[in-house]
């Protein structure tokens, strides 16, 4: 059984020992961030948001946005892709109903209900992909907006403040607010 007397010295031996190496990676571990603030490039996200969507969000160190830009994207390649194969099916069926084929799966579809089921799937197959695309440039523009403000630091003086003012009479009492907002900016 360890005595309560060298247990706290252990602990505080470790507790002592694991802050001297800290520091020492920690300081390794910001010049490499600051490295990374200095090196960083909006043009890079933004190209890498074109090639592999999200790509730019991670390289922007935005990793939360990556899995919605996946998401987003791989949801409209989804209806795309089942909004195809249904198309192409009531196609296939109005086609044959034209052409007098039997298709008993489809005996309860009028030719006009067939060709309306398949002008339905069409326009959604569209508009999802549409909205794919939109989701796509939205990818980049946001990589890139990201990119430019990586480098916008809002310091802690940043005030804002109001107070009522009256300024000197025209034609009598004229009531007004002034407005002042401070910021404080850091170049690199």
């Amino acid at each position: 059984m360890i005595k309560p007397q060298r247990l706290f010295l252990l602990i505080l031996f470790i507790s002592v020992f694991g802050l001297a190496f800290g520091q020492n990676t920690d300081s390794i571990r910001l010049e490499k961030r600051e490295r990374y603030r200095q090196n960083h490039k909006p043009a890079l996200a933004s190209v890498l948001s074109m090639v592999v969507p999200g790509a730019g969000q991670i390289y922007n160190r935005k990793y939360w946005k990556a899995p919605i830009v996946w998401a987003g994207l791989g949801v409209s390649i989804y209806f795309v892709a089942d909004n195809q194969s249904q198309f192409i099916r009531f196609r296939d069926a109005y086609r044959n109903r034209i052409n007098e084929i039997p298709q008993p799966e489809f005996d309860g579809y009028s030719a006009t209900a067939l060709k309306a089921e398949r002008d339905l799937f069409q326009r959604n197959r569209d508009f999802a992909a549409v909205l794919g695309l939109v989701g796509y440039v939205l990818n980049v523009v946001d990589a890139t907006v990201d990119g430019h403000l990586f480098h916008f630091d809002v310091s802690d003086d940043l005030s804002f403040q109001w107070q009522p003012s009256a300024p000197a009479p025209l034609q009598g009492f004229q009531p007004g607010l002034t407005l002042t907002l401070t910021l404080q900016w850091k170049t690199n």
